[in-house]
């Protein structure tokens, strides 16, 4: 580390050196807001910004992520009772997974961007020189009660099923909202299960404790947490309020057990860390809690979300070079960076073939 605070310049030569030879993937990104093209232009980052997040995490390193379809966001009220404007119409969620579809479909003949299906995908995406992006579904408002729709998901290319976001879906609780059946219900478990069989890694990000309990054990196996930090004042470093979405060790030990892995949360604070000092400690924390091979890189990369600490992707290199600096080792940051993530990836596809 340096008198300025900024990590010594051998320490980010070998983070790109690394990043530039084994690569990154973020495992919840949302580009900036690419899915409110066409929907909320004062949310969206406009074709050129959302051209310049690409253009930059290709130049850092960050070959692949995986991208979201946030199911709420045109009933969504952050601050809101239930975080809820209203509620949707019958048959509305899904038109609104239509639309993104057919958003990302526009985008990926306007920008780098190709849809990846599998970890070996991935490679032969990276050689083209694209971004090669896995689909995520945040919140599963558009299966309503109709199950069905789930292989069509898969169908469709979905790789990630997060049944939980800030708008109440009818599959379970939050960590936002009061406790409505006591974790997942039952239609939540048998969706859980259905997104398993069909090769999509479970996600519990915004799952409560009891949830991600129901997700663990409807799933068999490997679940994720994809975007959170650890709700721990030591872990920042500073006495610090956590936020509702942090998880306690329970938590983090509960997903690490069943051999999947925690992502990271790299917006600004009070969502996310103060700085990049805290940034670090938190997750070298999550490391210490939940072990290397189950913690992960991931951004939540909202354009009007992120802190001086990390904006975009420029900073990426530094960012890993204070991990080096922090004591984590080459190989424990490849695990870090993409390793664990295309681990967890893989495991899903490959169960859904036995």
């Amino acid at each position: 580390m340096t008198s300025s605070g900024r990590p010594d310049p051998h320490s980010v030569e070998r983070a790109m050196n690394l990043l530039a030879e084994r690569g990154a993937l973020d495992f919840h990104t949302h580009l900036g807001l690419w899915e409110v093209r066409g929907l909320a232009p004062d949310l969206y980052p406009g074709d050129d910004g959302l051209a310049t997040i690409i253009d930059q995490m290709l130049a850092a390193g960050c070959r692949s992520a995986s991208i979201n379809l946030t199911s709420d966001i045109p009933v969504m009220k952050m601050g809101a009772p239930g975080n809820r404007l209203r509620d949707y119409e019958p048959g509305e969620a899904w038109a609104e997974y239509q639309r993104m579809l057919s958003q990302l479909a526009t985008l990926c003949e306007m920008m780098p961007l190709t849809v990846a299906r599998s970890v070996a995908d991935l490679e032969r995406i990276h050689d083209t020189g694209r971004l090669a992006v896995l689909l995520s579904i945040e919140g599963a408002h558009m299966v309503e009660d109709d199950l069905s729709r789930i292989a069509i998901l898969a169908s469709d290319g979905i790789t990630k099923f997060q049944p939980i976001h800030y708008v109440r879906t009818k599959l379970g609780d939050s960590q936002t909202d009061p406790p409505a059946d006591g974790g997942l219900s039952d239609l939540g478990k048998e969706a859980v299960r259905l997104a398993r069989a069909n090769g999509m890694v479970i996600d519990a990000a915004h799952a409560s404790l009891a949830s991600t309990a129901d997700m663990a054990e409807a799933a068999g196996g490997p679940i994720t947490l994809s975007h959170t930090l650890m709700a721990c004042a030591a872990a920042h470093g500073i006495d610090v309020e956590p936020h509702p979405r942090w998880i306690t060790e329970e938590h983090a030990r509960m997903v690490a057990e069943t051999g999947g892995m925690v992502g990271t949360w790299a917006v600004d604070a009070p969502f996310g860390a103060a700085d990049a000092d805290a940034f670090v400690a938190n997750v070298m924390a999550m490391v210490e809690v939940a072990g290397i091979d189950h913690v992960g890189w991931a951004t939540d990369h909202l354009h009007f979300a992120m802190g001086p600490w990390f904006r975009d992707y420029s900073q990426f290199a530094e960012l890993c070079a204070r991990f080096l600096e922090a004591g984590m080792s080459e190989p424990d940051l490849v695990k870090f960076v993409s390793g664990n993530a295309k681990r967890v990836q893989e495991e899903a596809r490959t169960n859904s073939e036995r």
